[in-house]
């Protein structure tokens, strides 16, 4: 499908990673020149390598978002060598799994910097150079821990990711009338590279089995969400979101078959 992108350019954040670098596949195979900016810059450079063997304009380079000076450099050098800026994806995150008592003021500030600083960052050095293009699409990738809480991750990573949807909210209204919309993806359990890394085998098998759609959502269904939002076909989206979780979200506490082995056995008996 053609999604009318053809000679855009964007700027995606850690894309290293599994959704990063898959956002940045997903644009090039609809002629979108991508910038990949990542703190693991080699890891960047390899996906644009490979990206440039099947055609695409691509460049990377070594980033810390947690750095405004560092972001708007990066947005400079986009410019300078790809000839603008139409998109700014914000990808770059990551938490612990710190309790209340153990998670010092440090350890605090630098999950809050990386998830939520990074996002702030990658609006204020972008959205100049998407002004100057005549409008533009910034997505930040949230988590539905914005909207729950992260089982996965720590409560300076739930505090980060539900601050996230509220900067998306505020920039895009104050960025409407540039023509430059605010969206946010928020994926649930993504089996990226990382994840599986340092999950159990348990947990890799058990998580499927309390899903709706029985999988884990894989990297290029939060891509497609991402491309959808920079698209003309979301062209009326500003500061709303999107739930890519395989419908955890849903708020089943269970394993599918235990819900299925409790069913309609006993329909004429209302439980009380």
């Amino acid at each position: 499908m053609n999604y009318g992108l053809r000679g855009k350019t964007a700027l995606v954040t850690g894309g290293a990673g599994g959704i990063g670098s898959a956002t940045a596949r997903l644009f090039a195979q609809q002629g979108v020149a991508v910038a990949l900016f990542d703190r693991d810059g080699d890891g960047a450079e390899r996906v644009a390598a490979a990206l440039r063997a099947e055609g695409a304009k691509a460049i990377a380079g070594t980033m810390d978002v947690r750095e405004l000076e560092a972001f708007a450099a990066a947005v400079e050098r986009t410019e300078r060598e790809l000839g603008g800026l139409d998109f700014v994806v914000s990808v770059a995150g990551g938490g612990t799994r710190q309790t209340l008592s153990t998670l010092s003021t440090e350890d605090w500030h630098a999950v809050i910097d990386l998830n939520l600083t990074g996002p702030f960052n990658a609006i204020k050095a972008g959205a100049p150079a998407l002004r100057r293009r005549g409008g533009g699409a910034i997505v930040t990738v949230g988590s539905l821990a914005g909207l729950r809480m992260s089982m996965n991750n720590g409560v300076s990573y739930t505090a980060a990711k539900a601050g996230v949807l509220g900067l998306t909210r505020h920039a895009a209204y104050e960025l409407g009338r540039d023509n430059i919309r605010v969206n946010a993806v928020l994926p649930g359990p993504v089996l990226t590279p990382q994840m599986k890394a340092k999950i159990s085998v348990e947990t890799l098998e058990r998580v499927p089995r309390e899903l709706p759609l029985g999988r884990w959502v894989q990297p290029e269904e939060v891509a497609a969400p991402i491309l959808f939002f920079c698209s003309p076909m979301s062209s009326a989206c500003t500061g709303t979101h999107v739930i890519i979780d395989s419908g955890l979200h849903v708020g089943a506490t269970g394993p599918r078959d235990e819900y299925d082995s409790t069913r309609d056995h006993a329909a004429a008996t209302p439980s009380s």
